[in-house]
């Protein structure tokens, strides 16, 4: 299960407080002028499609910040698999704060259920094998926090939140500088030259780049295959063996998933995980 503590609390506050300023300004002036401040009641959130539910933590704390007499009762966990109609939660306290945080709170569960029901769409496409699905830096800006818990939820993986984690040398560094062994043994003698303990790790995007950085296989992290046909992965597993992990990343479905799995990879880099998830609604439905 995934946990709320993996995000830092001072920057997951401060995104709420933005979210909050965005959606409410200086006021929510129509339910201050229809709802009695002392008016108490509780309120249900429903999910309207089958999916894969993540960002309750995240709600909760939402309502955390706009009133602490606000209770907030969780009836699904991060991560659970859950049916159309289900009510997820339930909220009880003032109706003000309640409706106050209403969209604010759907709108973090519509992006981090998206996320995370694609997710897990992924996750079991793959089931059976020992390849992990991992989530990217594609991300919106300022939401990485966010999405990356939401792939977590949806039972996938994050290799690094940013550039200062890992070296990974992608096509735009070779590129930029000419050469894969270049770019890779610039890489390299940086990482001895500072004594960091760094991973390293290379995307190829050809065979003839696969076997000019092959003799650093054993000193990588892993070797990312970037676009290779699916027909072709196998013989680029046979050709790096165990000398290091293997990723593929350019052209995956949830159709051709397994079978990118089954040749022996360790990992499949998915960026439409964050970049293009599924439409998860809610409905927010207060008592009388």
């Amino acid at each position: 299960m995934t946990m709320i503590h993996e995000l830092h609390e001072s920057t997951i506050s401060r995104l709420i407080e933005q979210s909050l300023f965005e959606d409410l300004g200086f006021g929510d002036i129509t339910t201050e002028s229809i709802i009695p401040e002392d008016h108490l009641s509780t309120a249900h959130i429903l999910i309207n499609n089958e999916g894969v539910v993540a960002g309750l933590e995240v709600a909760e704390l939402v309502y955390r910040y706009i009133d602490m007499q606000i209770s907030f009762s969780h009836l699904a966990g991060e991560g659970d698999r859950v049916k159309t109609g289900q009510t997820i939660a339930h909220i009880h306290g003032p109706v003000r704060g309640m409706l106050q945080g209403k969209q604010t709170v759907v709108n973090f569960l519509m992006r981090m259920s998206g996320i995370a029901t694609l997710t897990r769409l992924y996750v079991d496409a793959v089931q059976g094998t020992e390849t992990s699905i991992t989530g990217t830096r594609y991300t919106i800006p300022t939401l990485r926090m966010i999405d990356h818990f939401a792939v977590k939820a949806g039972g996938g993986m994050i290799r690094s939140f940013g550039t200062d984690e890992e070296i990974f040398i992608s096509s735009e560094h070779v590129d930029a500088i000419g050469s894969i062994r270049n770019a890779l043994e610039k890489a390299l003698a940086y990482r001895e030259q500072y004594n960091n303990n760094k991973s390293v790790s290379v995307e190829v995007r050809t065979f003839d780049e696969l076997r000019d950085i092959l003799p650093y296989a054993d000193r990588l992290e892993r070797i990312s295959l970037f676009g290779f046909p699916a027909a072709v992965i196998p013989q680029a597993v046979d050709a790096i063996g165990d000398r290091t992990k293997i990723e593929v990343a350019g052209n995956i479905t949830p159709k051709n998933a397994y079978e990118i799995a089954n040749s022996g990879v360790q990992y499949i880099r998915v960026p439409e995980l964050t970049h293009s998830p599924q439409t998860i609604t809610f409905t927010f439905r207060v008592s009388i």
